[in-house]
């Protein structure tokens, strides 16, 4: 497939998720391009996150290199060409779901991301 030779545009850090609930769960996720590269950033926090990671503080990044930026918004813009970067990402990949989302989309169009966390 040849991708779109087009400059991804960069875009100001935003939020795709904001959730709270009490002491339990926080899930704070954003999305930015910079240089033609996604980066999707997240932190939980919470009782939740305690309990399954012996911390409460959980942080991680799914960064794309060009190559499968371009790749990822290619197909994003086949099924919803009506909308910006900005918006098809807040729609395909926000709220609590909105990682798991974007790795399933990603495993079945083959789009490679580096994953990393720290606890």
């Amino acid at each position: 497939m040849e991708l779109n030779n087009t400059t991804i545009q960069d875009i100001a850090k935003f939020s795709l998720c904001e959730h709270r609930d009490g002491t339990r769960l926080s899930v704070n996720v954003w999305a930015e391009i910079r240089k033609e590269c996604l980066l999707i950033s997240g932190q939980d926090l919470g009782d939740v996150v305690q309990e399954h990671f012996s911390d409460s503080d959980y942080e991680y990044w799914y960064a794309f290199d060009v190559e499968n930026t371009k790749l990822l918004f290619t197909k994003l813009s086949e099924q919803n060409p009506e909308l910006d970067n900005a918006a098809v990402l807040s729609e395909k990949f926000s709220g609590l779901d909105g990682c798991r989302n974007l790795r399933d989309f990603c495993k079945q169009f083959d789009i490679q991301y580096n994953f990393s966390s720290h606890i």
